[in-house]
């Protein structure tokens, strides 16, 4: 999973070093555009994350009213 996550964030990169003039890719540099792509690649991982949490917690809950709907019957 996370390289699908860096190949994104460069994708993401490489789309917005494409938008900018030559003047501006040269005054960025490599460097900076490294550190954003690992910042992308930290927000999608990040948003990711949060998101199974979300879906694990509603499993959870889903588990447990199965559960309890298996006692009562």
């Amino acid at each position: 999973m996370a390289g699908e996550h860096s190949e994104h964030a460069q994708r993401v990169v490489a789309a917005f070093r494409d938008k900018l003039s030559q003047s501006g890719r040269e005054h960025v540099g490599a460097k900076h555009f490294e550190e954003l792509e690992m910042l992308i690649e930290l927000a999608i991982a990040t948003s990711v994350n949060k998101e199974r949490e979300l879906q694990a917690s509603k499993l959870e809950s889903f588990a447990k009213s199965l559960r309890a709907s298996e006692y009562s019957d």
